[in-house]
């Protein structure tokens, strides 16, 4: 691996992962020195220490009323990585139960562009895996939003056990799949029903997938309306042909 494209991964900036390179070949090294070897102004220099030293990176030492810089041991600095990993695992749980808090205040959340949406249904592949969610839709314009995408998707979930019941509209009979192997159930509605949006209708959630609206999407995470869906859904379903 490239190692400036490594300590950057690693969070430093470019200037910093240079300076830390020059010091590191010098074995230690004044300030001075150090901007005149990195080809830095002092006053340059003197930042870009500080900064390094914060994550540290670099250890300050004094020699005849003098500092000394020495780049620290990149093993020392996995251990560093590793430390703030750790912190990071540590609080995923508390945002996970503010994001959970959050979702029961608020209700709704949009979805603005196709890569927001593609990551939703990314999500519902495995929450969803072994289980069943229920469809209202245009085959068509679902499909439309990115045929790749939701061909691989199809694909993906039925290899997850993920069963689907659909009520589609008469024209999704064109690009509609009816391979058992995606295990989809479905239903078309009466010809005089037509619509381009798609609803998606999960146990916890609903999504609305409208492409001609300002947002693309719009999921409802509020109980009492998830409830109703659910139940309009059965309805319709046992009352279609």
């Amino acid at each position: 691996m490239d190692t400036i494209k490594a300590l950057l991964d690693f969070g430093l900036t470019e200037q910093e992962a240079q300076t830390y390179l020059t010091l590191f070949k010098l074995g230690g090294s004044t300030a001075s020195a150090l901007a005149k070897e990195a080809g830095l102004k002092r006053t340059t220099v003197y930042p870009i220490l500080k900064a390094l030293s914060q994550k540290g990176c670099v250890l300050v030492y004094f020699k005849k009323n003098q500092q000394y810089y020495y780049a620290q041991n990149p093993n020392k600095l996995a251990g560093v990585l590793e430390k703030k990993l750790d912190f990071f695992n540590s609080i995923i749980p508390l945002f996970e139960s503010m994001e959970k808090k959050q979702a029961k205040t608020i209700g709704l959340r949009f979805i603005e562009t196709k890569e927001e949406l593609e990551n939703f249904y990314n999500d519902v592949l495995y929450q969803y895996k072994n289980k069943k969610y229920r469809v209202i839709g245009n085959t068509n314009e679902w499909e439309s939003i990115d045929p790749e995408f939701f061909a691989n998707y199809r694909k993906e979930r039925a290899q997850l056990n993920t069963k689907i019941k659909l009520l589609l509209s008469t024209d999704s009979q064109v690009s509609n799949p009816t391979e058992k192997s995606l295990l989809r159930e479905f239903k078309y509605l009466p010809e005089k029903y037509k619509f381009k949006s798609t609803m998606n209708i999960f146990d916890d959630k609903v999504l609305i997938i409208s492409p001609s609206q300002s947002s693309l999407a719009v999921v409802i995470a509020v109980p009492t309306m998830v409830d109703i869906f659910k139940s309009m859904f059965e309805i319709i379903w046992d009352s279609a042909q």
